[in-house]
């Protein structure tokens, strides 16, 4: 017994039934440009940030409030985690960008 597509198919008949997941022309719209953007500039505060942020640790280091496994820790975080959401950003910015020019 043969699939009705199947059958259809060899037949050189196209099924009637509605594609249930058309992808329209543009995948995202203007706020999509926005998150980007604002993804983007979140990325750069962290960054310009981060010497404020690495004062900051050595002070709490100092004062006995923090200690240095933690600051080296918490330091680890910011210096991976401004780059990447900066570098996420543009990324997406840019496809998005693609994207709405096609």
């Amino acid at each position: 017994m043969t699939q009705p597509h199947l059958a259809l198919a060899l037949a050189g008949a196209t099924p009637s039934l509605p594609l249930l997941a058309e992808v329209p022309g543009h995948v995202f719209d203007g706020w999509a440009i926005g998150a980007a953007i604002l993804l983007t500039l979140v990325g750069v505060a962290l960054n310009w940030n981060l010497p404020r942020r690495r004062m900051s640790v050595e002070e709490h280091v100092k004062d006995g409030d923090m200690t240095e496994e933690q600051a080296r820790r918490h330091l680890r975080f910011y210096e991976r985690f401004a780059p990447v959401v900066t570098l996420v950003g543009v990324a997406v910015l840019i496809y998005v960008l693609f994207d709405l020019t096609r």
